[in-house]
């Protein structure tokens, strides 16, 4: 019998699941957030502005990622979130996560195409703008946080 299974090759087909959940946690503010303690969902639904239908969804999904902890009704960051991605510490890692969902992601949805064509997906897409500059213009807050 052949003991082999797509086990890893799903769990890398999904991994993006995962890590849109924590790139759309950092820019929500749901690390800032709790960053003051714990907060029932109904707080957080109505501080982060999420909609009703998604928000238990989306906090069970942190919990399950890792990413948070829940008590009940309430929902904490762990250790680890708490020290990397309260803007609050000088060991806050979250700006880095704000500028790969904003900027990042996006090219990454065409690598496909760019593998295809060998064209650039990024800012020299558009021109040859100089990437620094352009990155540094739009967005200079993600050397510390974009977050509030």
């Amino acid at each position: 019998m052949d003991a082999r299974t797509p086990q890893a090759i799903m769990e890398l087909g999904w991994a993006f699941w995962g890590s849109k959940a924590l790139l759309s946690a950092v820019e929500l503010g749901v690390f800032t957030e709790l960053a003051g303690g714990e907060r029932s969902l109904g707080e957080l639904t109505a501080r982060l502005r999420l909609h009703e239908r998604s928000a238990r969804d989306f906090l069970d999904a942190l919990v399950a990622l890792g990413m948070l902890r829940r008590e009940g009704e309430a929902y904490a960051n762990t250790p680890e979130t708490d020290l990397f991605l309260d803007p609050g510490k000088p060991t806050y890692v979250g700006g880095i996560l704000e500028m790969a969902n904003l900027r990042l992601y996006p090219f990454w949805a065409n690598l496909t195409q760019a593998l295809r064509t060998g064209e650039p997906q990024n800012e020299a897409k558009d021109g040859g703008q100089d990437l620094f500059a352009t990155v540094y213009a739009d967005r200079p807050c993600w050397r510390v946080s974009c977050a509030a």
